[in-house]
């Protein structure tokens, strides 16, 4: 089998009807529980002034690229003379890297990306979170591996980012098929990377999530023997620059009251999404409507339950031996009230 080359993101850049999108966006204001509102204040203090310029790191799927293509913030801070940058990265670990050291405020991040993050000193927030949707994530093998069950991983070598969500997914598979984390040799490599390690053989499987586990389901025919659903949580979480938070937090504010309204448009949206995301990023449509079927857009505050489950995946990592020391969840959550 030759090797698999994943698509560059082409610079050309559409959208949706502008009227109807803000029509819906006007329309589609989601009740949340009591006192975990994204409050917007009205006031405009120092801390409260509006920054120059709000610098985005996107990825080829999720809120943040929807965002992009609408414009959607572009418009609303336009008439207070901010600029909205974007900057494509291909998984969250280097786009957390960008906001660490200021070149980015604001980037999405899976569940482990951040508490990698957090573990390395990294200077960021989580502000909202998002579950993962069911499927989006699994441990994909060629249908000539003969391997159908996860428990047939034993001794074999699997392919995943490290520190990514499927990082997590990974470790969380395999305890629920009653292997260790040792029981297999785990070959770290970029989604750009692991396509041809599979198609050559070089690994036996590849932990990914979507649209590259779309991509190898449709194009190297690629089996899923296990996927994120109800016995594996998971989420995806929105995250902020610490410093950007403590100096301009009605901006923040601002931000998320834009960004919840497109999650939740998005989830009646799924075909649109699906057509959007196949012109911009070059991915077939079949492969992109796939994956918008099991994503999860709808954006919530981080509640307790929330940051207990983050905390337990934290806790894991660190008895693994994957973080350096133990963290608490709760000293990198952003209080919107303050």
């Amino acid at each position: 089998m030759t090797e698999t080359q994943y698509p560059a993101l082409p610079e050309r850049k559409t959208g949706w009807p502008r009227r109807r999108l803000l029509q819906i966006l006007a329309a589609a204001s989601v009740a949340l529980p009591a006192g975990v509102a994204f409050a917007q204040s009205e006031s405009s203090g120092s801390r409260g002034a509006r920054p120059k310029e709000i610098r985005f790191a996107y990825q080829r799927g999720g809120i943040l690229v929807v965002a992009q293509q609408q414009k959607v913030l572009e418009k609303f801070f336009q008439p207070h003379a901010t600029e909205i940058v974007w900057k494509l990265f291909s998984y969250g670990n280097p786009a957390l890297e960008a906001v660490n050291v200021g070149s980015m405020d604001f980037s999405s991040s899976g569940n482990t990306p951040i508490i990698f993050a957090q573990a390395a000193g990294f200077d960021v927030q989580y502000v909202a979170a998002q579950r993962s949707g069911d499927g989006g994530e699994g441990i994909v093998v060629l249908p000539q591996s003969g391997i159908r069950h996860v428990g047939e991983l034993k001794g074999k070598k699997v392919a995943v980012a490290k520190g990514t969500s499927s990082h997590y997914f990974l470790v969380a598979a395999l305890q629920k098929a009653g292997l260790g984390y040792e029981d297999v040799t785990v070959v770290f490599l970029a989604p750009s990377e692991a396509p041809g390690a599979l198609s050559r053989g070089d690994v036996s499987a590849w932990v990914v999530w979507d649209p590259y586990l779309a991509l190898a389901e449709q194009r190297f025919n690629g089996q899923v023997i296990d996927a994120l659903g109800p016995d594996i949580k998971s989420y995806n979480f929105l995250v902020v620059r610490r410093g950007f938070a403590n100096e301009h937090p009605e901006a923040l504010r601002e931000v998320l009251t834009q960004l919840r309204p497109i999650g939740s448009w998005a989830q009646d949206h799924r075909n649109e999404i699906a057509q959007q995301l196949a012109e911009i990023t070059g991915i077939e449509l079949e492969t992109q409507h796939l994956a918008a079927q099991r994503a999860n857009y709808a954006i919530t505050p981080l509640t307790d339950d929330i940051i207990d489950s983050q905390q337990e995946v934290a806790d894991l990592f660190f008895k693994l031996g994957l973080i350096p020391k133990a963290i608490k969840i709760r000293d990198a959550v952003w209080n919107w009230q303050a």
